[in-house]
C-alpha cells in the first residue's frame, strides 16, 4: 500500500524513528515507477536496543533500514505501507563489507555460524515486531532458513510459500520486510557474536539483494556507516514490555499483527496515556509514546545485552505545552522537579493549529546494573494528540546523546487492511 497523499506533505525532514540519530530528507524519498529500480537500503545504523551497535571495535549490532517505494522516509515504517517479500523459490542475500570483521576469519575471535534468529532476523520496521524463521501459526512465523557462506554473506531462503509470497503468515504478507538485523545472540558474550566493527574512522558497508525464483536480481541496494571511537547516551523508540514475548518460538501463536506504540492510528484529540499492556496489546491501546534509554558505552559493564539504562529520568513541564525538559532525579526526592539536572528535551508537533500537548507525569525511569535485570530504561511520554488529522511526532532528545522520534497518525476514517496476497 502506498502512503496516503494527505500525509505525504507532512515534514519530510525528520529524525529516523528506527534508530534515532539518522537525519533523513525529502531527497531520500524512495519514489519510483513500479518497474524502476531504487537503492532499497536507506541506512545502516545501530538498532534502538543497545548503546554500542556501530562503535569501533565493538560486537556488531546493526540494522539495514530498507527504503519503501513511493513512500517518504517519515512514513516508511507505518505498517500500512508495504515493504518487501521474497518470492517462493527466491532468496535474499545480506552482505557486510568494508571494515566489518568476520570473527574467526578476519581476527582471532571465535567463529560463530549464522543459522538462526539468534544472530539474524527480518523485521517489519517496528521495534520488537519480527518476522521469525520458524514455521508456525503465529502472524510472525515466516518459515525461512538462514545460512551463511562462512564469511560476509547471509542468505535467507523461504521454505515454502506460493508465488510472490515466499515468506509465510500475515506479517510477511501484509507488512513485509523493512529492516534486516544482524546481532550477537542477546544476553551472551563475545563467543556468540559473528562480526566485529572495524577501527575508528573506517567504514562498514551492507548490501541487500533480493532474487527471483529464476535467479534474476529483483531488488538491491547498499548503505555504509563510519565507526566512531565512542558514543554518548542513547534513546530509541521501543515496544519493550508491550509486544508479545517469545515470538521466535513456534508455540507462540497469540502475537497480533501490529503491536506497536510507534505509528499508532488514533482519532484526533485522543489522549495516549496508558503504559501497561492489557490482556492483549490491543486491549491496552492506545499507549503513551515509549522510548528506551541507555547510558553511554564507557559506563557499561560489558558490550552485551542487558545494558544499563538511565535511572531516575522523567520530565518537567515548560510554559510551552509542546515542550518538556527531561531531567534526572539528582536531588533523590523520587519525583522530577526544577531542582533536578536537565539531561534532554521532549517535544510534540503536529499539523498547524492542531494544539497537541505533552501531559504531566511524575514517573521516573528505573535501570538494571547492565549485568542482571532489564535492558535499558523505559521512558514514557503521555500526550494529547491535536484536533486535526495528520502526522504527529514526539521527539526525545538527549543532550549528551542522540534523538529519536515516535510517530502517531490521527485520522477519523477506518482503512481497509492492505496485504500482498496472491
Amino acid at each position: 500500500m502506498k502512503a496516503k497523499s494527505k500525509y505525504v506533505s507532512a515534514s519530510l525532514v525528520c529524525l529516523a524513528a528506527v534508530s534515532g540519530a539518522l537525519l533523513l530528507s525529502a531527497s531520500n524519498t524512495a519514489l519510483a515507477d513500479d518497474d524502476e529500480k531504487i537503492n532499497i537500503v536507506r541506512a545502516l545504523v545501530s538498532p534502538p536496543v543497545v548503546s554500542n551497535g556501530t562503535i569501533a571495535g565493538e560486537p556488531t549490532e546493526v540494522i539495514g533500514v530498507l527504503a519503501v517505494k513511493e513512500v517518504p522516509p517519515n512514513l516508511a515504517m507505518d505498517p500500512e505501507n508495504f515493504g518487501y517479500q521474497i518470492k517462493a523459490g527466491g532468496r535474499m542475500e545480506v552482505e557486510l563489507g568494508g571494515s566489518f570483521e568476520r570473527n574467526g576469519v578476519d581476527n582471532a575471535k571465535a567463529f560463530r555460524a549464522i543459522s538462526s534468529n539468534a544472530n539474524f532476523v527480518l523485521v517489519t520496521g517496528l521495534p520488537q515486531a519480527p518476522i521469525t524463521a520458524p514455521a508456525g501459526d503465529g502472524v510472525q512465523h515466516g518459515n525461512y532458513t538462514i545460512s551463511d557462506d562462512g564469511n560476509k554473506i547471509i542468505t535467507v531462503t523461504p521454505n515454502g510459500g506460493k508465488g510472490r509470497n515466499g515468506l509465510d503468515q500475515k506479517r510477511a504478507k501484509k507488512i513485509g520486510v523493512k529492516v534486516v538485523h544482524i546481532r550477537p545472540r542477546p544476553g551472551t558474550d563475545e563467543s556468540t557474536s559473528a562480526f566485529t566493527n572495524g577501527p575508528a574512522g573506517t567504514i562498514g558497508t551492507m548490501e541487500v539483494r533480493i532474487y527471483k525464483a529464476n535467479g534474476k536480481l529483483a531488488e538491491s541496494g547498499s548503505a555504509s556507516v563510519t565507526f566512531p571511537a565512542s558514543g554518548g547516551q542513547v534513546v530509541g523508540v521501543t515496544n519493550v514490555g508491550l509486544a508479545t514475548g517469545g515470538q521466535g518460538s513456534p508455540a507462540t501463536i497469540t502475537t497480533e499483527l501490529v503491536e506497536s506504540v510507534h505509528f499508532q492510528h488514533v482519532a484526533p484529540g485522543t489522549e495516549l496515556v496508558n503504559t501497561v499492556k492489557g490482556a492483549t496489546f490491543s486491549d491496552g491501546a492506545p499507549y503513551a509514546p515509549r522510548f528506551l534509554l541507555f547510558d553511554k558505552l564507557v559506563n557499561q559493564p560489558d558490550s552485551f545485552i542487558p545494558q544499563k539504562g538511565l535511572a531516575g529520568v522523567g520530565y518537567i513541564q515548560s510554559p510551552d505545552p509542546t515542550h518538556v525538559h527531561m531531567v534526572q532525579d539528582t536531588n533523590f526526592n523520587g519525583i522530577p522537579d526544577a531542582d533536578d539536572t536537565i539531561v534532554g528535551h521532549t517535544t510534540i508537533s503536529g499539523p498547524a493549529g492542531s494544539s497537541p500537548e505533552i501531559l504531566p507525569s511524575d514517573a521516573l525511569t528505573t535501570s538494571g546494573d547492565g549485568v542482571t535485570g532489564p535492558n535499558g530504561s523505559i521512558y514514557n511520554v503521555p500526550v494529547r494528540i491535536g484536533d486535526k488529522e495528520g502526522v504527529y511526532t514526539i521527539t526525545a532528545i538527549l543532550e549528551d546523546g542522540n534523538a529519536s522520534v515516535t510517530t502517531i497518525i490521527a485520522e477519523t476514517d477506518e482503512d481497509e487492511d492492505g496485504d500482498n496476497d496472491d
